[in-house]
């Protein structure tokens, strides 16, 4: 950008009409006198590119005003102190923002579900460099506290008092109605089935997301294999690694996925179920089982 000088020589960007300076105001009043607008309109609309009217601030994106025919750098005293420091990079998205709008800037994060992630991340991370009875005592520990904090405070759980009061017509009702939210896969992945969704992908293979069979639902299926593939959390469904003596509630999540793999094979479906320990830690064996029974078909 050339900035503007009144002692250069002048050429009109309009009409092509040229003078050696503008110093006596005569290019001044040839704009204003044939052309209708002001010297400072004509420059911003003729003779700067809008470029070359961006704040120097990174984060702004509004227009500054001239001073003596020459662009100013910031648009504001408030983008003028905010370029003297650096903006902060979200540690999530990596997108950067400005200090002074956000309120959570301790924690460099953009925004409240950035914030919320790394929370999330965080804890995750607690948690796993937790010893696996060191992990089972803090959920008992949470477990026992809130528990104890809703008799204090006579709070029944969410479920208190509402075993059989429905109807056997209202539980099928029920049933449908999640079967359906299941097809039409309007509920988030888990980040287990994301990882072997992406290795699908990669290697082409067809599959099917949420396959539904006899009421019971499936995470893949490979229909040209007829292979049911599960992907189970430790947590819920039990890893005896991990869980050497389940739970009760884990004991009946056992019992269930028996209950689906009897319906699989006997539906003529085939079906392997991988652990998350295997899937996040050791997916090369996740894979060789696959193509394994991809090539037994």
């Amino acid at each position: 950008m050339k900035p503007y000088d009144a002692k250069q020589s002048q050429a009109c960007k309009i009409c092509g009409f040229e003078l050696s300076h503008n110093k006596q105001g005569r290019f001044t009043s040839h704009i204003k006198n044939e052309h209708g607008i002001s010297l400072e309109m004509y420059l911003l609309k003729y003779y700067y590119e809008p470029e070359d009217l961006i704040c120097s601030y990174e984060l702004c994106n509004n227009a500054v005003q001239l001073y003596r025919g020459i662009p100013v750098n910031y648009c504001s005293k408030a983008c003028r102190g905010r370029g003297r420091s650096e903006p902060i990079v979200c540690v999530i998205c990596n997108l950067k923002f400005d200090t002074n709008t956000r309120p959570h800037r301790k924690t460099k994060t953009c925004s409240d579900d950035c914030e919320k992630k790394l929370r999330s991340k965080k804890t995750k991370a607690w948690h796993d460099s937790m010893e696996i009875n060191k992990k089972q005592e803090h959920f008992k520990r949470i477990i026992s506290k809130t528990a104890k904090t809703r008799r204090k405070n006579k709070t029944p759980s969410w479920n208190s008092g509402k075993t059989g009061i429905y109807s056997e017509e209202t539980i099928e009702m029920i049933r449908s109605a999640t079967l359906k939210q299941m097809e039409e896969q309007v509920f988030k992945k888990t980040r287990i089935e994301k990882v072997l969704e992406e290795y699908l992908k990669e290697a082409n293979i067809e599959y099917r997301y949420s396959f539904i069979l006899q009421k019971r639902q499936y995470d893949f299926l490979l229909p040209k294999y007829r292979l049911i593939i599960e992907c189970d959390g430790d947590y819920w469904h039990a890893n005896p690694s991990v869980y050497p003596e389940p739970a009760d509630w884990q004991i009946e999540r056992i019992k269930r996925d028996l209950e689906k793999n009897e319906i699989a094979k006997r539906s003529g479906y085939r079906i392997v179920r991988f652990w998350e320990n295997d899937i996040l830690n050791n997916f090369n064996y996740v894979k060789s089982v696959i193509n394994d029974l991809l090539a037994t078909t």
